[in-house]
């Protein structure tokens, strides 16, 4: 790799980091409290396989790439956390359908039937750390991971499947796929997505104690999980997709004859706090591209410059304009 190469990695793995919150070495399951929260930083791990500058820049670009083909973005909730077996057994009833649909577990086991759901409820209410009947604690965390129609059932599936294991190591769970095909509810949804309910205390008694960077990573970890069956995905945050900042771009001629270089980009609008910082890290990102030696970088840049242009365009056109079109 050239010097000139390597500095524009070095610029997309500080500025692309920080904007899409990239950790620079694993961060580990904290275990020395009773309650864990899954990360102790505001950034994202990555598992350790982001561990050179190159690799981070390589991830940034792929994230970038995706933005600006509008890939279809996965959907990780977590709604309400049951509360006791009470809580627990209404829940795994729900996702199952009242045992209509397979439940398939941390082992690989299918629960199929209303009497195999009544078992598995048994096993969890007295298994690893009992459940008591009544309880004010989040005894379990109920997450839904979804895709847009048209997503092949089983892949989703299958990522769900390999999300849930390299995620929720040690912890008994139950997931459980619907689609418009299967779903006995009279009025099934019609984006396939997976029900994984999570019991809050791991077989080692430590307890699940989520916080919002951990949800970036699970919708992170499903997104990669999904490209690996072939399926393509990404994840972008609220503050990317819903950015009013305005780009205004200067061509000026390109020395080489490889195309024109971005030589300016500059925010005409004033935001303060998070979105601005969230844009000057787009800024510094697009210069970085826009002086590489690459055509497909200085490419991306000018996608990049586009796509926000179009998201601030969709953003600001006025009611009035938007009923007269």
């Amino acid at each position: 790799m050239s010097p000139a190469m390597s500095q524009i990695d070095d610029k997309l793995d500080e500025w692309g980091s920080r904007l899409f919150n990239v950790s620079t070495e694993t961060l580990p399951r904290p275990r020395s409290s009773k309650h864990v929260r899954l990360s102790s930083s505001r950034f994202v791990s990555t598992g350790g396989r982001l561990s050179t500058p190159q690799a981070r820049a390589t991830y940034v670009r792929q994230k970038l790439q995706a933005m600006v083909r509008r890939s279809p973005q996965v959907v990780v909730k977590l709604v309400r956390a049951p509360k006791g077996m009470k809580g627990i057994s209404n829940n795994l009833t729900y996702i199952s359908r009242d045992g209509l649909l397979d439940i398939e577990d941390q082992d690989g086991q299918v629960i199929q039937g209303k009497d195999a759901v009544a078992d598995l409820k048994a096993e969890w209410r007295d298994g690893g750390m009992p459940i008591l009947a009544d309880s004010t604690m989040r005894d379990a965390f109920h997450l839904v991971l979804s895709m847009p129609t048209r997503t092949d059932p089983l892949s989703v599936q299958r990522a769900a499947r390999d999300f849930a294991t390299r995620e929720f190591s040690g912890f008994q769970y139950a997931m459980v796929l619907h689609t418009f095909e299967t779903d006995p509810d009279p009025h099934p949804s019609q984006h396939p997505h997976v029900h994984l309910t999570v019991k809050a205390a791991g077989l080692d008694g430590m307890r699940l104690n989520p916080r919002k960077v951990d949800l970036q990573r699970w919708r992170e970890g499903f997104a990669e999980a999904l490209r690996e069956h072939g399926i393509e995905a990404t994840t972008t945050s609220r503050i990317h997709r819903m950015t009013h900042e305005r780009w205004t771009v200067w061509h000026l001629p390109e020395p080489s004859k490889k195309g024109e270089t971005l030589e300016r980009l500059k925010r005409t609008s004033r935001r303060h706090g998070r979105p601005q910082e969230v844009m000057r890290n787009y800024e510094q990102v697009m210069r970085a591209l826009a002086r590489s030696d690459r055509g497909e970088d200085r490419q991306l840049a000018a996608d990049l410059v586009r796509y926000l242009s179009e998201r601030d365009v969709s953003k600001t056109r006025s009611p009035e304009r938007d009923r007269s079109s």
